[in-house]
């Protein structure tokens, strides 16, 4: 070794070149973990809010239409039916855990082990004394072999098992509800007569019972087992009627007297096993299963278990409702993601711009072109490599029920690629200068082609979502690639207008400043026309920042009034009160009467109407209105939620009907009510009840006022829609309704239900993600401006203290920096506020937003000019701190030895 060698090794080198330059690295690092994070979070978090959102739609499900329920009869004259009530009951058990046995794996996970009962047919009883000679008394007798555990004993005692043989005179024990026994007027320890088949035997109260959880499956099945039943068929008389339980181990000494039985199973359906990756999964079992019927072996009689449930109607209602989910999501993770590709660009020009003469000089020693790439390349991997690994860490552990991980793996895998690549590839061509130049005269002399492809795909985007409309109801979960990349292509496009022409501008102010005495303004003009401040990208990060902010308002402001139309949509008007039967005049008139109430609507209930549109129709239940009052309470609803508006949209001459319920392929516009004399009716199909006093599957709305006298068709009052006066205290209104109208009247109550509607966790996610959105894009923004900032340092400081130098106050230098992102700042935020208004009625138009609001219709588009404004002037603020924080940075470094440093270069 000569003498003086340097003995630093090619590691140490590189290390020493890293070190030079550890401040760009450690930057772009914190760039690449930022980015991670959110990236590889970003699908987690949207599966977990939808997995909940599953969750809670099957839960709110009832039982009755969420269980897989099967139902064998013994005792009657259906073919392929066990005759044997006792030997169905015994067997029921083996045969449940064989059918599950055979479910497919995912059906089996969502479903708990089966679980039976076995009932009689309703056997007449004993009425109380002094009852109504026309009344009815009933009980169903019924064993359930885990009553002890989803039930309270309130009073008395279990019932003791039956004698072995049921016989004329035999007492028989059981239970009941206490609300069951109350409607009864049972009490414990009175027994009743009744009979069995031609046996009079008598029915012993020994104990009454309420539900341990009203929500189990066992008692929500079945409403009559903790309530009992109660009709009242006006002249008919009332009828009254219970369900008592016998000891279950009772039941096959019971059952052959009873003639016929009815032995239920059903599948407990868990709604906390569903998750949003395996809905198809469960759709694709479910449908199988249905479709075949499995069989088994009862009293040696092979018997088909055909089960039935509603749980497959309502997956395909999340799905709907759900399946623009993903694709708003992944329109409001552009927005953040966007600005971060702004941001890493400007780190690694910011890395290339401090390298870029080293680099050279290298190239110029006779460094090949691939060695120095491979070399820039690594130094990019050694901070983005163990960067991207920290934030799919920490994506992981904010997201721990996101499901799986691959996705986030793979969007960790390329944030840790991107840099490095993009270092090598923007390296250029790593030669002399001149290559440079022709380099850089190369990309002007195509820019204009990248430019116009790009403004021209925007273009064919939008026109694409327009001409295409809202997507197919049966699209399912998957993101909309035409939807989320528009918005981004309207913003790069709208960046690339405004670099284009507002140098113009620009310009003409430079050229007014010169006239003008001062120099900062006309200083500052000129060199932001030159230079503007590191071009494309900060311009594209505060585009895009600001025009998602401003989108994910929009979005806020549309859920929220979507909630409040929703909300006053399914209850009809501001409030509702329905009678248990019907309201007296006397009734009415209160209700109207109530302090806060300033318009009411009356909802007469008409009984069962035979309406016929074709083959389609039967017998509906039928309301009359008046639409003159309907609309008045509906003046706050949305023009397509009115029924008056529907009832009077009609044909000359016909009656305005509104129906529900009816599930025809093509809409149906007339129908035929089958009266005393037939009418015509012009028919509005809803999807939807409009008013939560609608109980039946299928029902009709009537305009009373237009209605034949000659059709025979009369109603009593059964609901008052209530339109609140402005400023009235909605929870002492909905107090005094609930005092006149009395025991079991049901008040619909719009607050409550928007209350209700933002449990949902759709709706409430929603909120979360716009938020974060606008957070993570205004995080972006800073680091974008900062870096760009940072780029100009050199030149920054060396033109303050030149200025300084030559007897520039501070004032005046700071009116230069703020000339370096004035223009930039002004450009970007009017154009950012432009696109932010503009994405609204062009991506949303093609989406049903009806799953985030909860209500029946699509909302309508809300923009906010208050929030807008609040965003807008934020995101200036921001970028006025920055300014600020660039300025000091600059003002700390002594003017004399920044000059004597450049006269050293």
């Amino acid at each position: 070794m000569t003498a003086g060698a340097s003995t630093i090794s090619g590691g140490g080198l590189a290390r020493r070149a890293m070190g030079a330059f550890l401040g760009g690295l450690l930057l772009l690092g914190v760039v690449v973990l930022v980015a991670t994070t959110a990236v590889a979070a970003w699908p987690r978090f949207a599966s977990t809010l939808l997995t909940d959102d599953l969750q809670y739609q099957v839960g709110q499900t009832q039982a009755v239409n969420r269980d897989l329920v099967t139902l064998v009869v013994t005792g009657g004259d259906l073919a392929g039916m066990p005759q044997s009530a006792a030997a169905t009951w015994k067997a029921m058990p083996g045969a449940l855990r064989s059918v599950r046995n055979g479910m497919k794996p995912d059906l089996r996970a969502v479903t708990a082990p089966g679980d039976y009962s076995a009932r009689s047919d309703t056997i007449g009883i004993e009425p109380p004394a002094g009852a109504a000679s026309n009344s009815r008394y009933g009980a169903i007798l019924e064993a359930y072999g885990s009553l002890r555990d989803v039930s309270v004993l309130d009073t008395g005692a279990w019932p003791a098992p039956a004698p072995p043989t049921i016989r004329q005179g035999s007492v028989i024990e059981v239970v009941l509800s206490t609300a069951a026994a109350g409607e009864l007027g049972w009490k414990v320890g009175e027994s009743r007569g009744s009979s069995l088949g031609e046996d009079p035997i008598s029915l012993k109260l020994v104990g009454t019972v309420h539900p341990k959880s009203a929500g189990a499956d066992f008692w929500a099945l079945d409403t009559e087992r903790a309530h009992g039943l109660f009709a009242d068929h006006g002249d008919g008389g009332k009828e009254y009627q219970g369900i008592a339980w016998v000891d279950p181990g009772s039941w096959p000494a019971i059952a052959p007297t009873i003639g016929s039985a009815m032995t239920a199973g059903w599948f407990p359906v868990r709604p906390s096993a569903f998750s949003v990756d395996r809905i198809d999964a469960v759709k694709g079992d479910l449908n199988n299963f249905l479709a075949s019927a499995p069989s088994v072996s009862i009293d040696s009689v092979v018997t088909p278990l055909r089960f039935s449930t509603a749980l497959d109607r309502t997956l395909d209602e999340f799905l709907t409702q759900a399946q623009p989910a993903n694709t708003l999501f992944a329109i409001l993770a552009a927005g953040p993601l966007g600005v971060a590709i702004a941001v890493l660009v400007l780190g690694v020009r910011l890395v290339l711009g401090r390298r870029r003469d080293a680099l050279a000089l290298m190239a110029a020693r006779g460094g090949s072109p691939g060695r120095l790439r491979w070399g820039l390349a690594l130094e990019g991997a050694v901070v983005s490599v163990p960067a991207a690994a920290l934030g799919l860490a920490a994506a992981l552990a904010l997201t721990p029920r996101g499901g799986p991980v691959t996705v986030s793996i793979v969007a960790a895998v390329l944030c840790a690629l991107t840099p490095p690549l993009v270092l090598a590839v923007a390296a250029g061509s790593l030669g002399p200068r001149d290559d440079l130049r022709g380099e850089r005269a190369a990309r002007r002399r195509w820019g204009w082609v990248v430019e116009l492809i790009v403004v021209g795909l925007a273009v064919l985007g939008v026109v694409a979502l327009f001409q295409r409309g809202i997507a197919p109801r049966d699209a399912g979960l998957g993101v909309d690639p035409l939807l989320a990349v528009t918005p981004i292509l309207i913003a790069l496009a709208a960046c690339l207008v405004v670099l284009r022409i507002y140098a113009v501008p620009l310009g003409w102010l430079a050229l007014s400043f010169r006239r003008r005495p001062g120099a900062v303004a006309y200083i500052g003009s000129t060199s932001a026309v030159r230079s503007r401040a590191g071009g494309l990208w900060p311009v594209f990060a505060l585009v895009v920042g600001v025009s998602i902010t401003v989108f994910s308002v929009s979005i806020l402001s549309t859920e929220r009034a979507g909630i409040e139309d929703g909300a006053r949509a399914r209850v009809g008007a501001d409030l509702s009160v329905s009678a248990a039967s019907t309201f007296t005049d006397q009734q009415v008139a209160q209700l109207q009467k109530v302090a806060g109430v300033v318009h009411t609507a009356v909802v007469e209930w008409a009984g069962g109407l035979q309406i016929q549109a074709g083959t389609i129709g039967g017998d509906l239940s039928g309301y009359l209105v008046d639409p003159k009052q309907l609309a008045v309470v509906e003046a706050d609803l949305p023009e397509r939620a009115r029924i008056s508006t529907a009832l009077t949209s009609v044909i000359p001459g016909r009656t305005g009907a509104v129906i529900g319920g009816w599930s025809s392929q093509i809409p149906i516009t007339s129908a035929i009510l089958y009266a005393q004399t037939n009418v015509h009716l012009a028919v509005t199909e809803f999807d939807y009840k409009p008013g939560v006093y609608l109980w039946d599957a299928e029902w009709a709305i009537i305009d009373k006022t237009t209605l034949p006298a000659d059709a025979g068709v009369t109603g009593k009052p059964n609901t008052v829609l209530i339109a609140l006066a402005p400023g009235a205290d909605a929870a002492k209104v909905h107090a005094a309704l609930e005092r006149i109208a009395g025991d079991g009247a049901k008040i619909g109550d719009a607050i409550q239900e928007q209350k209700t509607l933002r449990q949902a966790p759709l709706v409430s996610g929603l909120e979360t993600i716009a938020l974060i959105s606008i957070a993570l894009a205004a995080l972006m923004c800073i680091g974008a401006l900062f870096l760009t900032l940072v780029m100009n340092t050199a030149s920054r400081t060396r033109l303050v203290a030149t200025l300084r130098t030559i007897g520039f106050t501070s004032r005046q230098t700071a009116g230069l920096v703020g000339w370096e992102l004035g223009p930039i700042l002004v450009v970007g935020l009017i154009a950012g506020i432009l696109v932010g208004l503009a994405l609204p009625p062009i991506v949303l138009a093609p989406v049903d937003l009806s799953g985030f609001t909860g209500g029946p219709i699509a909302p309508d588009i809300v923009i906010d000019p208050v929030l807008v404004a609040v965003a807008a002037g934020a995101f200036a603020l921001v970028t006025a701190l920055a300014t600020l924080i660039a300025l000091a940075g600059a003002r700390r470094r002594s003017p004399a030895a920044v000059l004597r440093a450049g006269g050293e270069e």
